[in-house]
Formats: structure tokens, C-alpha cells, sequence
């Protein structure tokens, strides 16, 4: 019968039987010194067979432990890789049914209705999950270089993009398009900025992006202070100023974003940092520098509708 013993608890009753069995053969004499001598009490627990055995089985168990850990992370790779495969399969599949859809239309099995619904469902459902399946590639990929290679500074920042549906003339092709991109570009010097500007303008041009303006926003201005060694002592003071220009974009074919995105990773120079971004009301007020004078005297007028300040000066 199972008596709910632990594995620690039965060794505490074997090493205990064992000390027992090692104190009875012992004389008057030698128990009196086990009695009053701590160092020989220790001495007989760690003699036990039982104890002496512990540290090998705990070398033992954190070696298996190591070996199972080691084997896991040898399987997440492959793991990814079938989950890469997995959504890959999901998005041929969701093509698949839009195929057949299309089949089941010329065939006259479905109407026009029935089939641009269900056409519109499917190719949403099979873009989607191409992009899942294509962005986990990325991840895997920029992983696997990350191991190998050194880490850089990362100067293409693309943040979180959401395409719109378009329906084309033709009435059996769907299109994902951003209404609004900015591209920001970022520099401390003023030359390489103002030709990257010009070289993204005319590159976005050739994609048949809709340019909708190019402009430049104010500099920020760094300081950067120098101290000299193993003091505080300031050896040299420098503002730096960092440039800003955006050339913002319309009308740009989800399809066509990432090659676009390759080409200026592609030609990018040194020292300058390019932002992809959906446009925000926060982008266009970012642009204009702020004029206080301005925002005091609004602030004033606001002030005058207040009752009390009306009543102060005299006017009610």
C-alpha cells in the first residue's frame, strides 16, 4: 500500500537506520565521545553511505537537466520552422479556395454577389497569412544573423503599417494600399540629407508612388560635452544639430512598400536614420514651430470669456 512517504523523507528513515546500526557496535568510550564531541558526530553522518552518494546524484540529476534544456533549445528552430510551413500551407490553402471560388462562378454554381463576397474574403485571408508567414521568416532569419554577426545600430525603422482594401476597376482584383506614408530622414549632416531626400523623392517617383510633398523640419540642436580623462573637467563643448526632412506619400501599393524599403536599406549612407510611418495629425503639427507669442495672446482672448475676468474689467 502507498504510504504517501516522500523520496526525501524515506532516505532520512534509511540514513537514520544506518547511523543506529554503525552506533551500536560502538564502545562506552566511543559513545561518550560522540556524545560531547560534535565534530565526530559529524564525522559518522557523513561517513553513511547514503550521504556520501548525494553529491554524485545531484551532479547527475543538473547534468540531465542540462541535456534536456540543451535539447529544447535544439528543437525551437525546428518548431519555427514548421510554424513558418504551417502558415505558408494556411495561405496556399486560403488561395486555393479563392481559386475554386472563381471556378465555381464561371461555372455558374455561385452568383457575381456570392462570388465578389467570397473572393474578397478568401484573398484577404490568404494576404493576411502571407504576411504572418513572411514576417515570421524575417524574424527567423534576422535571428539566425543576429547569432553569426555582430549587432549594428539599426537605421530603417519601419513602424507599424495597416494597408486599406482597394478595390480595382477590375472587379476580380483586390489591392492592399497605404493612403499616407511619411518617410522621415534623419542626419546630423545637412549634405547627405538634403541628396537622400532627393534620391527618395526620385526613387518613389519611379515605383509610381504618389509624391505628395518634400520638406524639411526644424533642427534639433544636441550638446555634447567632452571631459577630460579622469576628470570633470570640460575639454570640449560641441552642439550638434540633427536634420530632419520627410517626404510624404500616397497611394502606395503594399506589394511594391517592401522592395521600396530594400532599395533605400540599400543606398542608405552612413549616419543617417530613415522612419517609415502612416501619417498623423501629430506628424503635421510636429512641422511647424510653435509661436508663443501667438499662444499667449489666444490664451489672453480665451481668458475674456471667463465672467469673472469680464466683471474685473468692467465690462459686465
Amino acid at each position: 500500500m502507498y504510504s504517501g512517504q516522500s523520496a526525501y523523507d524515506s532516505l532520512i528513515d534509511v540514513c537514520l537506520n544506518s547511523a543506529m546500526a554503525s552506533v551500536r557496535t560502538l564502545s562506552m568510550e566511543q559513545l561518550n565521545e560522540l556524545l560531547y564531541n560534535e565534530s565526530r558526530l559529524d564525522s559518522l553522518i557523513d561517513n553513511l553511505p547514503q550521504i556520501r552518494c548525494l553529491p554524485t546524484e545531484r551532479e547527475a540529476g543538473l547534468a540531465q537537466n542540462k541535456s534536456l534544456a540543451e535539447w529544447n533549445l535544439a528543437q525551437e528552430t525546428k518548431l519555427d520552422q514548421l510554424r513558418v510551413q504551417v502558415r505558408f500551407v494556411a495561405a496556399q490553402e486560403a488561395d486555393d479556395d479563392a481559386e475554386g471560388a472563381t471556378k465555381a462562378f464561371l461555372s455558374g454554381a455561385i452568383s457575381a454577389e456570392q462570388f465578389l463576397k467570397d473572393l474578397l474574403e478568401k484573398k484577404t485571408l490568404a494576404h493576411l497569412r502571407k504576411v504572418k508567414s513572411d514576417r515570421l521568416l524575417t524574424i527567423l532569419r534576422d535571428q539566425q544573423y543576429a547569432q553569426a554577426a555582430p549587432s549594428v545600430p539599426q537605421r530603417i525603422v519601419v513602424l507599424s503599417l495597416s494597408p486599406t482594401i482597394v478595390e480595382c476597376e477590375h472587379k476580380y482584383q483586390v489591392i492592399f494600399r497605404y493612403d499616407l506614408l511619411n518617410v522621415r530622414i534623419q542626419g546630423y549632416d545637412f549634405t547627405y540629407i538634403e541628396k537622400f531626400q532627393s534620391y527618395i523623392d526620385r526613387m518613389a517617383r519611379r515605383f509610381n508612388f504618389n509624391v505628395v510633398e518634400s520638406y524639411a523640419v526644424a533642427a534639433q540642436t544636441q550638446r555634447v560635452v567632452v571631459y577630460k580623462p579622469n576628470s570633470t573637467i570640460v575639454d570640449n563643448d560641441i552642439n550638434l544639430a540633427l536634420y530632419d526632412r520627410v517626404v510624404r506619400l500616397s497611394n502606395v501599393a503594399a506589394p511594391h512598400l517592401q522592395l521600396f524599403i530594400t532599395l533605400v536599406e540599400t543606398h542608405l549612407p552612413i549616419g543617417v536614420t530613415v522612419t517609415f510611418k502612416q501619417h498623423e495629425k501629430a506628424d503635421e503639427d510636429y512641422r511647424y514651430i510653435p509661436d508663443l507669442l501667438l499662444k499667449q495672446k489666444q490664451e489672453e482672448l480665451k481668458s475674456l470669456d471667463n465672467p469673472i475676468v469680464r466683471r474685473n474689467l468692467g465690462w459686465e
